[in-house]
């Protein structure tokens, strides 16, 4: 089947994605057009010089680089419509796309740009913008809320006790990012206990650039329904036995994992040889702006770089509604099974 066609028929295939970070997911053009409104000072206001800045292009595959990609937006979001408007744009960007159901995570703390407003309200105002852009679209959304390792422990404190407050009524689980090769996981495990206590899904990127005993560390001292990338799994029996033994779900993200670096190509990536092995995957964009991509895009290479078929994609998805953190499973499968059997 030609490339063409292929992407046609990804596009209207229904899809789920578990792992989409909300400020990898704006609109470089809304960036550009918010801060000419608000008068936001950014090193250039050239679209395709900006695109550079915060778009993985032709810069070498690597983990740290990628990251840096999101400095650019820290301190950027200069109000509340501003906010509303990339989260409503994200959701409607999902939707466009066939995503049916979509766990949006997000950092508070970041759109707080270091408290100029209270993360309170950030998550009272994406969290309604998100339920427009629902209603408005033929989408499911669940907000997961995001703490870092790089902003550090005290800030992630406040947004776990913030979150809890929310769980299960706007917010629907708790991920930890970042740094994972200089920042561990460990001493944010007490903030994972609050969340778990409050009856939230546990996800953690984990396995990613750091090392499979990372991977074992969040499902067998953290206690995580899911693993945010996970990849490094793959080089560790010990590790796939523990995912198979706990049921866990890895977040696979192939694109971010070649423009990090951690898989040299579509070709070695592992997704495959973890699927032979039994271990529970679910498909993601990761960060569509900083990636320059789609979901439709994964699903394109996973069927024409990776070896995947259509009955392949089913699986994936019925797997994400198994594993996700939506409150009510049983209505959530009623409503989508459908879309793959």
């Amino acid at each position: 089947m030609a490339k063409d066609n292929i992407s046609k028929k990804m596009r209207n295939f229904p899809k789920v994605d578990l792992h989409r970070h909300l400020e990898g997911s704006m609109r470089v053009e809304s960036f550009l057009d918010i801060a000419r409104k608000e008068n936001v000072y950014l090193p250039t206001y050239n679209l395709e010089e900006f695109r550079h800045l915060v778009q993985v292009n032709n810069d070498p595959p690597d983990f740290l680089n990628f990251l840096n990609k999101f400095k650019t937006f820290r301190n950027f979001y200069p109000n509340r419509e501003a906010i509303e408007r990339i989260a409503y744009e994200a959701v409607e960007d999902a939707a466009q796309d066939n995503v049916k159901y979509l766990e949006l995570r997000y950092s508070p703390t970041h759109f707080a740009c270091e408290r100029r407003f209270r993360e309170e309200d950030v998550i009272r105002w994406i969290s309604g913008a998100i339920d427009r852009a629902s209603d408005d679209y033929d989408i499911e959304v669940m907000p997961i809320v995001t703490i870092s390792r790089d902003y550090g422990i005290e800030l992630a404190e406040h947004t776990v006790n913030l979150a809890v407050q929310y769980a299960g009524r706007g917010l629907y689980g708790l991920d930890l990012a970042g740094d994972e090769v200089h920042n561990p996981a460990r001493p944010f495990l007490r903030l994972f206990q609050i969340a778990k206590d409050a009856e939230m899904g546990l996800t953690l990127h984990a396995g990613e650039a750091g090392g499979s005993e990372n991977v074992i560390e969040a499902v067998k001292v953290f206690g995580c329904d899911r693993i945010g990338h996970g990849i490094k799994a793959a080089t560790s029996e010990e590790a796939m036995a523990v995912l198979k033994e706990y049921d866990i779900m890895l977040e696979i993200c192939p694109t971010s994992n070649i423009h990090t670096g951690v898989v040299e190509s579509f070709a070695s990536h592992p997704l495959k040889m973890l699927c032979e092995k039994g271990i529970q995957v679910s498909l993601n964009s990761d960060d569509p702006m900083i990636s320059n991509i789609s979901l439709t895009d994964e699903y394109v290479n996973a069927v024409t770089k990776m070896g995947f078929h259509e009955e392949d994609l089913k699986r994936f998805n019925r797997m994400a509604l198994k594993h996700s953190f939506h409150p009510d499973k049983e209505r959530l499968q009623r409503m989508l099974a459908h879309c793959w059997s």
